[in-house]
């Protein structure tokens, strides 16, 4: 009697687990990404150097220097900023060797700085950034720059 019992509560277990009660979230991608400014194009680029693959319309950008930040989807694109896409292709998955860019305004036509909303990111300032998918809002990659 006591194995029966013993049985049935360890299929009690195995199928409670296996039914999904238990807490299995999906993981965000994990990448490491470099970033490099362009201040004459008014452009931010990263590079996929590794880790999972992304998709574009799945991320969020965070750019934040000083107490000023903003956060830019392609939904920004022809808003908070000028272009958010892959380096030459249409593609929207990004893998390890894509490049991805933001392109923002110039705000003073002179080569100094890149506006994405009300932010702007000036020349010698350094500035943090984060890339957050978007279904987890949790962190992909993140780092700093010098500009």
């Amino acid at each position: 009697m006591l194995m029966l019992a013993v049985t049935i509560m360890l299929a009690a277990i195995v199928s409670t687990y296996a039914g999904g009660f238990s807490d299995v979230s999906e993981k965000p991608p994990q990448s490491t990404l470099t970033i490099t400014a362009n201040l004459r194009e008014n452009r931010t680029y990263f590079t996929h150097a590794g880790g999972d693959p992304f998709s574009l319309s799945g991320i969020q950008v965070v750019f934040k220097s000083g107490e000023n930040k903003t956060t830019l989807t392609r939904a920004d694109i022809g808003g908070n900023c000028i272009n958010f896409t892959q380096l030459g292709s249409h593609e929207m998955t990004i893998r390890a060797g894509d490049t991805f860019y933001l392109e923002g305004a110039d705000p003073y036509d002179d080569d100094m700085a890149i506006r994405f909303g009300k932010l702007v990111l000036r020349k010698n300032s350094e500035i943090t950034w984060m890339v957050i998918d978007s279904r987890s809002s949790k962190t992909i990659a993140m780092g700093s720059l010098f500009l």
